[in-house]
């Protein structure tokens, strides 16, 4: 129910905005309307609010009643009915018009007044009338005189609402004519009358609805306007909707339409006739309701044009019968293959214009050579819609090249790890299927780092808790131990168990730093002291202070490091770290016997340090697989090692600016890392 209301509200605003504009519009063409039919007389706008005997009807229904008199007595006819019609015709007025006419030549005389005509003369100009009849008409055989209230009136004056009322046969002095006198007088309060319909009395009761109903209209059109604009939002909607169905109208039907409209509006609507029959006032507004209601309808097809041009913009003009035609094609072609459609479409627009060539030359030869107008503007036409169809490619093909090179161009973000920037071309174009394509690639591709960083972070949040967590209960094991160590007199037996216990603890410790220092270096919330060094000294450096476990290896170590200084720009604490790890890493998993060797060299821009060592093992594993944290080389292996040397080696290498790779080939165990070499000279 609820629904249904929310629906019906734009409608019903909609609906009062078009009842208000018709209703508004529709007073305001009348007025001008009735201005245009009687040349601009304002008697023609105040006729429903006035005195009904001041008002243009009236004066049109007096005019129409002189006529039939006049027509009867100067042009005199021998059919016996005219006389009998045209009295007929006057007497349903009864005593609201009295009249009086005679053809002095024929002695043709038509009167509803007792004796003759009295004498019309002097500067008032009033017969002896019965009271109440001070407004009349009269011909004295040369003009037509119009006597209001004792004085008579200009009715050549454009603003009298005489001037198109009486026709020009009044004034020709003619031989026939100059012999007949018309008169006749309309009672200044018009009655009913009983034995006859008087359109004097029905066009003032009508005049009097009218002008009320024209109050009523305005009142009410312009309640309707104020309550459109409250609900102008409302309103919206709807035009929103009817842009919607218009737009659905190719451009050629509307512009049909839109003509059509135009004509009937101007064939009908502004050039109404009036005939002059059994209602002057009745006949005169309907005839100007004619002129409203096409009016109205042009009004409204041509604002439905607008509100279609202002919601669809562009696609008012670009939805017409060839883009359907073009849009039906690319659907035919969709069941091919990108290239293949591509191939098509060509051959088409080539086998296409040959043909409208063709008929362009044979129009245009038959015009030449007939003189046939009609001929060369076909071939005029057919040549224009050739050179149409070859723009349209051009540019189709233009944005195609364009689509593809932002296709081009993305696939390069998102191989430089782009993940968020989302490729955007238009529904319509030939690449639309591959950029949505990609984009859900990349998208895929997004959500998996974000998972896998996410889990990374879980991981490292997890051993940094757990490895600071750990650190004060081991301090207060290792504590307790030192002091078990210093007592005396403890069974030989309770020593190897404390001496047991003391390597245990260390190596605990040790493995909890690791995890520490591994997990401050992968969430990158490490301090670096980045300084120039010599990073053949550093080697040097680490080699020596480990040469006690070195020399207790029974390894032998093949050193070619250069003797001048590699400079490089590098966190020396961390690097000595590194190498520290690698040595050991060496150490623990070399063949007994076997040789240790280490390599620095430079070539001005990189300096590649390389140690490489025999495993005593077998390495059935890769180099991602050894660089997982705890992963060790020798699965079976119970010695010591806590699977992270390697891991922090390399974490540590990447934080201070340098590459980290490690070769595995057969038994050979290679580590490389390389650093960006200072030029210092």
């Amino acid at each position: 129910m609820d629904t249904k209301l929310r629906k019906s509200k734009p409608f019903t605003a909609w609906l009062c905005f078009f009842l208000a504009v018709s209703i508004i519009s529709g007073l305001f063409i009348t007025g001008l309307s009735a201005l245009a039919q009687f040349n601009g007389s304002v008697d023609a706008l105040k006729a429903p609010f006035t005195d009904y005997k001041r008002s243009i009807a009236f004066k049109e229904r007096t005019g129409n009643y002189f006529r039939e008199l006049f027509y009867l007595v100067a042009y005199p006819s021998t059919d016996p009915h005219r006389k009998e019609g045209t009295i007929k015709y006057l007497d349903n007025e009864g005593e609201n018009l009295i009249y009086y006419a005679v053809n002095k030549d024929s002695g043709l005389l038509v009167k509803n007044i007792e004796g003759d005509l009295p004498q019309i003369s002097g500067a008032e100009m009033m017969p002896d009338l019965p009271a109440g009849y001070k407004y009349y008409w009269y011909f004295d055989g040369k003009k037509v005189w119009v006597i209001e209230d004792g004085q008579p009136v200009d009715v050549e004056r454009l603003d009298s609402g005489y001037r198109n009322i009486i026709p020009g046969e009044y004034t020709d002095k003619t031989a026939e004519l100059v012999n007949s006198e018309v008169f006749m007088a309309v009672k200044d309060t018009l009655v009913k009358n009983p034995y006859g319909h008087s359109q004097y009395y029905m066009e003032q009761q009508f005049m009097r609805v009218l002008g009320w109903t024209y109050i009523a209209l305005l009142v009410l059109g312009i309640s309707l306007l104020i309550y459109t604009i409250i609900k102008r939002r409302e309103k919206r909607e709807f035009d929103r909707k009817l842009a919607s169905w218009s737009g659905n109208i190719w451009l050629e039907v509307k512009i049909v339409l839109s003509l059509l409209v135009l004509s009937l509006a101007v064939a009908v609507g502004l050039s109404p006739n009036y005939s002059g029959g059994y209602s002057f006032a009745f006949e005169w507004v309907c005839g100007i309701v004619l002129v409203s209601g096409f009016t109205l309808i042009g009004l409204w097809w041509f604002y439905l044009m607008l509100v279609d041009l202002i919601f669809n913009g562009k696609n008012f003009f670009t939805h017409n019968s060839i883009n359907a035609l073009l849009t039906w094609y690319r659907k035919y072609e969709s069941r091919y293959s990108w290239q293949k459609s591509m191939l098509n479409r060509a051959y088409l627009l080539v086998a296409v214009e040959a043909v409208m060539a063709l008929m362009s030359v044979m129009f245009l030869l038959t015009g030449i050579n007939g003189s046939d107008e009609l001929a060369l503007l076909a071939a005029l036409l057919i040549a224009g819609a050739g050179i149409y169809l070859i723009y349209r490619y051009l540019k189709r093909y233009d944005e195609t090249l364009s689509d593809l090179g932002k296709l081009m161009d993305h696939v390069e973000l998102v191989k430089n790890g782009d993940m968020k920037t989302r490729l955007e071309v238009p529904t319509d174009s030939n690449v639309y299927p591959a950029a949505q394509n990609l984009n859900s690639i990349q998208e895929g591709i997004g959500i998996a780092v974000a998972e896998k960083i996410k889990s990374e972070r879980m991981k490292i949040d997890l051993i940094t808790n757990v490895s600071h967590d750990l650190k004060t209960p081991l301090t207060s094991i290792i504590s307790y131990v030192e002091l078990l160590n210093r007592e005396e007199g403890l069974p030989e037996q309770a020593s190897d168990y404390v001496k047991i216990l003391s390597q245990k603890s260390e190596r605990l410790k040790n493995i909890i730093q690791d995890l520490f220092d591994l997990s401050k270096a992968n969430s990158e919330n490490i301090s670096l002291d980045m300084e120039q060094l010599d990073f053949a000294r550093l080697i040097k450096q680490t080699l020596a202070d480990m040469e006690e476990s070195i020399n207790g290896s029974g390894l032998t170590f093949r050193l070619n490091i250069p003797d001048e200084p590699v400079y490089i720009v590098s966190d020396g604490k961390k690097l000595y770290r590194v190498w520290e790890n690698l040595i050991t890493n060496a150490l623990k998993y070399s063949l007994s016997g076997t040789r240790v060797y280490i390599d620095l060299t430079a070539d001005g821009e990189s300096a590649w340090a390389a140690i490489k060592n025999t495993a005593n093992y077998e390495m059935n594993f890769s180099a991602d697989e050894i660089l997982q944290r705890f992963a060790r080389g020798d699965a079976s292996r119970t010695s010591e090692g806590s699977g992270l040397g390697l891991p922090i080696a390399q974490s540590f290498t990447q934080i201070c600016g340098g590459r980290f790779n490690i070769k595995i080939d057969g038994d050979l165990f290679k580590v490389e890392l390389c650093f960006k070499q200072l030029d210092i000279t």
